[in-house]
Order: C-alpha cells, then structure tokens, then sequence
C-alpha cells in the first residue's frame, strides 16, 4: 500500500512537472519498442502513455531529467539514493512474486522512505499520509494489477519451479557472489560451475539468474538469459529416473533456436538465422548439465562456442571439465549450512523435529552434499531407518557422479589422484619428484583436476597445496584406479623417508654446528630436507661453475612458492644468487632468511659477508654486533672457528671504514679473551699500525709509538698463541711499514726504538716467513739490511744466506751451519724420550729421540738442561700455543 503511494505519487510529480519534450530521448525510444514487443498501443507524445509504461527506475530518471538545473533537482537525486541504498527494488519485485519470503525489514525500509521530509520538498504530501493510515491500521490494498506487475525483469525463459524451491538456495553466498563478478566481467567469456552429482549446480545457476533478470542494473550487461536443460537422468528416492533431453550438439542448437523464438517473440528456423539476428545482443545463455555433451563429443562444444557471437556469454553446468573456460569448482557445505539445510528440509516435508545430534551424524555421513541430504531425510521420512537412508543415498551419488568422473580424467590426472592419496597432502613440486613429471606436465594434470571436486586447492601465502576430501578418499580406497602407480608412488615415498634419515644421521656424525653452511634441521619436511640437501651437495661446485650454479638457481626458482616460508630455502638460494653476482637479489633472500629465522646465526653472517664484499662496511658491522650479541663469541669447541669468522669480519669492517681508535678502545682488554685473544690481540696490532701509516710522515714520534705498541703485542701473540696464519699476515706487514720509516732520514734519531723494532723483526721473520711460503722475503731482507743503525741485525751474514734461499749445511765462519737452528735444551725429564728446547729469540721447541740422528740412546739419555743441539725445524706439523717439533737434531760436536 505504502510503495504503491510513493511509485504513484512519483508518477504524478512527473504529470504535473514535465512534458515529453524534456524526457530522454533513448530511454523513450526504449520504453516504445518495449511496449510495441508486447503489442500494445503507445503513443510517445503522451506524458500519460509514458508514465504508465514506465518501470520504477525510469521514473526517477525522468524526474532527474525535468529537474535539472531546478532547486528540488537534489532532492530527487536524494530520495533516488535512498531508493537504491535500502534495495526498494528487491521490495517491489518480492510483492511481484508471493513466492518470495517477505521480511520484516521491508516495512522499515519503505516506512524510511515515506517519513523522510524531503516528500514535503517534492509536494508528494500523499505519501505522508499514507504512511499515517497505515500505523493506524487503516489499510487500503492497491490495484491488483500493480500488484502483479513485476517493475524490472530481463527477458528470459526460465523455469518458473526449482528443485531447491522449497529451502532456498543454503551456503553458497561466496559462490553467488563470485559468479556474479564473472558475468559482469565482459571479458570472460564462458564460466563453468563444476562439481559433482548431487552438490547444487543447477540450483546455485537457477538462483543466481532469477535474481539477475529482477534486478534493473543488471541491464547494463545482459539484455536477455537464455536457460536449456542436458540433463538426462535424475536422482530420486527410487532411484535414477530417465529424463528427455538433449544429447547432441544438435539438438542443442535446437534448443537454443526454440529459446531464442520465445523470449523475443520471433520465429526463427535455423540456428545461424537466430545468432546472426541476435549478434548484437547481450545473451547470457545458461546450459545445463553439459557433461552429456562433453562425454560423447568433447570437442563439439568449443565448436559451438567459436559460432557464438562475441556479445554472447555462456554459463554451464557441468560434472567435468570444461576447456577455455573459467572455472568455479563446488566444495562441499560448511556444517553450519549443512545442518541448516537439513533442518529446514525436514521441516518443509512435515519431517518431526530430529536431535542435534542425529543432524550431525547424518550430513557428515552425506559427506554434506546437498542431494544426499535431501533424498536421505526422504528415505527417513519413507520409515526407513538412518543407516540405510544414508547408505542408499551415497550408493546412489557414487554410482551416479565418480565413477562417470573419473571415466573422463586422462591418466596423468589418474595418477595425480593416486599420488595425493598417498602422500595425504602434496604440492606441485612433491608431484614432480614422485611422479618424474615436469611442472609444466604437473600443471596441465591440476588444470584439469581443478575443474572438478575430486581435489580440494589449498592457497596460501605460501602456495598451493592438494588434498582429498574423505568422500572422494574412500570412493579412491575401495576402488583404486591405479593400483600400480600407487605401488610406485608408495615406494618412493619410502626411499625419500630413507634419504630424510641418512641426512639426519650424517649431520649426527659429522657433528655439523647450526651455524655450518651444511647444517640441514632434523625438524624439516621429507620433501624439503631431501631437495635443500642435493643443493646443498652441489653448492661448492657451483662457485667455480657457471653452469652448475645456473642448474641449481633453476631448481630453486622452479621451487620458490612450495618452500617460501623455509628460513634454510632463502639462504641457500642467497648463496646461489652471490656466486651468480646478483647481488640485490641475494640481499633480499638473506633479509627473508633473517626474518622467518632470527635465530639462525649463518643468513646473518651470509649477508655480513655479503656487505663486506659490496663495500657496505658500515651495514656489515650491524650484522657482526648482531651475532656478537647472540653471544656466538664463545669457547665451545664446535664453535670457535664460527666466532673467529665473527671477530674476524667485525674488526675488518671497523678497519675499512677507517674506525681506528674505536678497534683500539674495544681491544684493550684483548688478552683476556681467552681462546680469541691471538685474534683480537692481532687486530689492535693493525689499527695501530694504520695510525702509524696516517702519521709516518707528519709526526715521527707518534708513529714510532704505534709502532712500538704493536710489536709488543704482535711479540706476545706469537709468545703465546703460536705463529697462525692470520697473525703472521698483518706481521709481514707490520715488518714492511717498520721498514718503510727506518728507511727515512726522519727516523735516524730514533736510534733505539729502530734496533728494537729491527730485533723484533729479526726474531720473528724466520717463523713468518716459514709459515708464509709464497713470501718472497729476499727484498725486504735487504732493505732491513741497508737501515743506518747500530747493532742492525740484518747486517749480519745469516739473513744473506736466507734470502738467497741456501740451506746446505756449510759452516760459516763462526762454526753455525747454515739451514740448521741453534737451541739450547730448557728442560729435560729424566730417562724419557723426549726434551724442550729454546732458540736465541726464545722460541720453544718440542724434540723427541726419534729424530736424533747422530747418536745413540746412552748418548741422548745424557743430555742435560743448558746443552746445545742443532735443529731443523717441523713447522708443517706445528700447532698453535704448542712447542713446534723438529724433524732432525744434531750435537754441536759432531758438526
């Protein structure tokens, strides 16, 4: 009564304020071919004609027409607005179809509408006083033709019953939604509704396109929908019940001919007749149960597709999949929807009320399909009881619906089903290892499998996973389509179970330390412990092959979206991205590395390193704090050479950067470090020795102060931590930046100072240089040689000798032979085999009776402390901290 009012008061505004010369001209031409279609008389000059003719959405247009550029013009487009936000249109065409449930919310809505004040602005006083009869229950029932005149509906040809028309359509809100994004979309142009027997496709596209041609802004793209029915059996408590249908690409161009004839009123013969007159239509055409094509003639539905006009879409229905299509495959109901279908079927059949309990157990046992829903609550409503109303109802399904699925799955896809029925949940990438498939192979196989219900799709930020749902495992299990790929996939999965626990098993035996480049968790996945630990394998062949990094970065990319939230995946591929010199990106997969792994040690150190090698000290030295802070600085013996790298790379970034005095505020206490002091000892050393180079030529003193400094702690770290690689290197060139001062004039008065630094270098070069074999020490021998200082021990003969590599035992002329050392024993425990001795310089020495090789046992055991022997030193056997042993001893007398 109310809507009524307001649609007629609208209409009278109309009458009152306008005339046909100030209505749009196409929407007039609109509503003339509209009416002249439905054979009534029309004339386009009348506003009355007009009026009467016009929908509830053209009224409002035309009243926006009348008041453009007026004062009221935004009122109208305000009460337009509110038409539109409060749906009024959904509460014209319900009244339209009693059918329809009619809510409460409706009478609100209008009721909204009615005692807005903008009714007074427009002068539609009759509305307000409608409204006023009506809360005081004065009601006036309006015409009846209005009553059953729907306002706005799309002309169409489907059927006026549905199967779901006593429920509803329940628990497919998402997938009305999407379907509707879809046929909006002019660029898709064929949507399939995929699923099996039983789950709703027909009622989900017979609901979606009820609503569509009631709904006016639906216009925009769809001028017609077409509906036709393949169906050729259905499901009934009795049974499967043959039906006349269609069969043959035929007879469906017949049928579509026949739909066409009666939603336009017209009398076409031939299908081409019918689309060449319709070509410039917006036709949805909706196609039931396609699979009975498809099964018989796959091919003749693209045929027909490509014929179709392009304005043209098609909506299908099918059980299979559909080619070039998009598809919108059916889960199954959520169990809130489930059991609300259940209940309100059961209600609506006049069922008693059944326990929650039984609810439950019965739509899980229809494994919450839609149709053995309802033909179990019709087998209970027969008198029989649960058990065999379910057990007739999915006999039923798994006949009607599997077993004709599988039938059109080709054996790559066969395979794949069998696959995921071992594994329980695979990826793309576990289905190319099982299956020895490529990805593209794998993914045509899920293309296909993905148009059906049989595999639920799992998305996440992470990728796509695939599993079963327990219908289509149990249909799987007692009637297994391949039973030897299922063998094969199952014995793979075996070995890969077996190579998951050799890895774990070596990483026990090698003691491998979590921060070792190697180091693979016990805790990961089978899949990807077994594919990061081939990479792995591979990794130091691949920074000295191109072609095997390439190899391995193909892997990992192809791998990239299965293993996205691994820590150790983005490490590694770091790693391969530095050796290939993309540096940005192995920036990033370290970054990602940190971020899913704080804990790890090794990607901070990766992308420490990383820094240092692009010259980004001052990012690098954040990373070092960082693992400093880990506390990864410790005495534990697997990883101490770990915490060396650490020192070592933070102390280096602090060196270039030019953070001289900060190294040597940090190291003040370096020796009380422990089993790092030699370490951070030598690094105190090399930012003195740079402040030395800063000052050599400006400030004398101050470098001979640096220098000083230096080489009493470079004395003490070989003294006590032993000539080490590291220490020997930053010696060399302590001994070069000595040289290069005391070979200046400026230095001369610095008499003292330079025999010491000399003598520490004389002290400590034999052992450097023994160390550092490809040293060519000859030239700065010489030019120690050369320095002006009194006592310079490099005058001396022997460092001639040795820079001329000559290690014959000749004698010189004060009786030392050259290539041997001169010690004296320093202790001597009796009666054993073995004894310590000490060069000139202070150096100990480990020698054993084995190597004594001029005298016998009695000679040996009467060796005592003070003795003198001559050496040749074993310095590829010493150790650090240890006495280095020797590998011959000879008495003084005897030589």
């Amino acid at each position: 009564m109310l809507l009524h009012q307001i649609e007629e008061s609208l209409g009278e505004f109309i009458l009152k304020n306008g005339d046909s010369s100030s209505l749009n001209l196409e929407t007039l031409e609109n509503i003339l071919k509209r009416e002249v279609d439905k054979g009534r008389r029309f004339n386009k000059g009348s506003i009355k004609d007009i009026v009467e003719a016009t929908y509830l959405d053209e009224i409002f247009g035309f009243a926006l027409d009348i008041t453009q550029d007026t004062s009221i013009g935004d009122s109208i487009n305000y009460i337009y607005s509110l038409f539109h936000h409060l749906d009024i249109y959904e509460i014209r065409n319900a009244i339209s179809h009693p059918n329809r449930q009619f809510w409460d919310c409706y009478w609100y809505r209008v009721a909204a509408i009615a005692s807005d004040p903008v009714n007074e602005i427009l002068g539609l006083e009759s509305v307000k006083q409608t409204l006023v009869a009506a809360e005081n229950n004065l009601i006036v029932d309006p015409p009846e033709e209005w009553v059953n005149k729907i306002i706005w509906q799309i002309p169409n040809n489907l059927p006026h019953t549905f199967d779901h028309g006593l429920t509803g359509l329940i628990g497919r809100n998402k997938e009305i939604d999407e379907l509707k994004k879809h046929i909006s979309n002019p660029r898709v142009n064929t949507i399939a509704l995929v699923a099996p027997g039983g789950a709703g496709k027909t009622a989900l596209a017979l609901d979606l396109l009820e609503k569509l041609i009631s709904t006016p802004s639906s216009s925009k793209f769809i001028d017609a929908v077409i509906y036709t029915t393949m169906k050729t059996e259905k499901l009934t408590t009795d049974g499967v019940v043959s039906l006349d249908a269609i069969e043959t690409i035929g007879e469906l161009q017949e049928a579509i001919v026949s739909s066409i004839n009666i939603v336009f009123d017209e009398s076409f013969e031939t299908f081409d007749e019918a689309i060449k007159d319709m070509q410039d239509r917006k036709i949805l055409l909706c196609i039931d149960n396609l699979e009975t094509l498809l099964r018989d003639t796959p091919q003749a539905f693209e045929e027909l597709n490509y014929t179709l006009p392009v304005q043209w879409q098609i909506l299908v229905t099918s059980r299979v999949s559909v080619s070039n299509a998009t598809v919108l495959s059916l889960d199954t109901l959520k169990q809130k929807s489930a059991i609300h279908l259940a209940r309100t079927y059961a209600s609506k059949k006049g069922s008693l009320e059944l326990k929650e309990e039984i609810y439950s157990s019965l739509i899980k046992s229809c494994y919450y399909n839609p149709l053995a829903i309802r033909l179990t609550i019709d087998l209970l409503i027969a008198g029989k009881d649960l058990p065999t109303s379910v057990g007739v109802a999915n006999k039923e399904i798994a006949e009607f619906s599997y077993n004709n699925l599988i039938e059109t799955l080709s054996e790559d896809s066969i395979e794949i089903l069998e696959t995921i029925f071992v594994e329980g949940d695979s990826n793309r990438l576990s289905l190319c290892e099982l299956l020895d498939r490529s990805l593209d192979d794998i993914a045509i196989s899920i293309l296909e499998l993905s148009k059906t219900s049989l595999v639920r799709r799992n998305s996440t930020e992470q990728g796509e996973t695939y599993s079963l749902s327990d219908s289509v495992r149990g249909l799987l299990l007692i009637s297994p389509r391949n039973i030897k790929a299922r063998t094969k996939i199952q014995n793979k999965i075996h070995q890969r179970r077996k190579l998951s626990n050799e890895i774990d098993i070596r990483r026990a035996q090698k003691s491998i330390p979590q921060w070792h480049i190697e180091f693979v968790p016990k805790n990961l996945k089978e899949n990807f412990k077994v594919f990061i630990s081939s990479i792995i394998r591979h990794l130091n062949k691949a920074r000295q092959s191109i072609e095997t990094a390439a190899s391995l970065y193909r892997k990992l990319k192809e791998a990239e979206s299965f293993y996205s939230d691994e820590y150790l995946f983005h490490k590694i591929f770091g790693i391969v991205l530095e050796t290939l010199k993309d540096y940005n990106a192995a920036e990033n997969s370290y970054k990602k590395a940190a971020k899913l792994n704080p804990e790890d040690p090794s990607s901070k150190y990766q992308l420490a390193r990383l820094y240092h090698s692009t010259k980004r000290y001052d990012e690098a030295l954040n990373q070092y704090q960082n693992l400093i802070e880990m506390k990864w600085i410790n005495e534990q013996k697997e990883n101490i050479s770990f915490g060396k790298s650490i020192l070592n790379g933070y102390y280096l970034s602090l060196l270039f950067s030019g953070q001289y005095t900060r190294i040597e505020e940090e190291t003040k206490d370096w020796k009380k470090m422990g089993i790092y002091r030699g370490i951070v000892g030598t690094f105190r050393v090399s930012s003195l020795k740079r402040q030395a180079e800063n000052t050599s030529e400006s400030d004398p003193q101050t470098t001979i102060n640096f220098l000083i400094r230096a080489s009493k702690i470079l004395d003490d770290v070989f003294r006590n931590d032993g000539y080490v690689q590291f220490s020997n290197k930053q010696a060399i060139k302590l001994f070069d930046e000595i040289e290069f001062c005391f070979s200046k004039s400026a230095y001369q008065e610095f008499r003292e100072e330079g025999k010491l630094l000399l003598e520490f270098i004389s002290k400590h070069l034999f052992e450097v240089i023994s160390e550092e074999k490809q040293y060519d020490v000859k030239p700065l021998i010489e030019k120690l040689s050369d320095i002006a200082i009194y006592g310079n021990p490099f005058t001396a003969e022997v460092w001639k000798d040795i820079s001329n590599s000559s290690y014959s035992y000749e004698k010189e002329e004060d009786g030392v032979p050259i290539g041997l050392i001169l010690v004296k024993i320093s202790s001597r425990p009796s009666s054993a085999s073995y004894l310590f001795a000490k060069d000139k310089y202070g150096t100990d020495f480990y020698l054993h009776y084995e190597q004594f090789k001029d005298g016998n046992w009695k000679v040996w055991s009467q060796l005592s402390v003070n003795d003198n022997l001559f050496i040749v030193a074993n310095h590829d056997e010493a150790k650090a901290g240890k006495a280095i042993p020797v590998s011959e001893i000879y008495l003084l007398d005897d030589l």
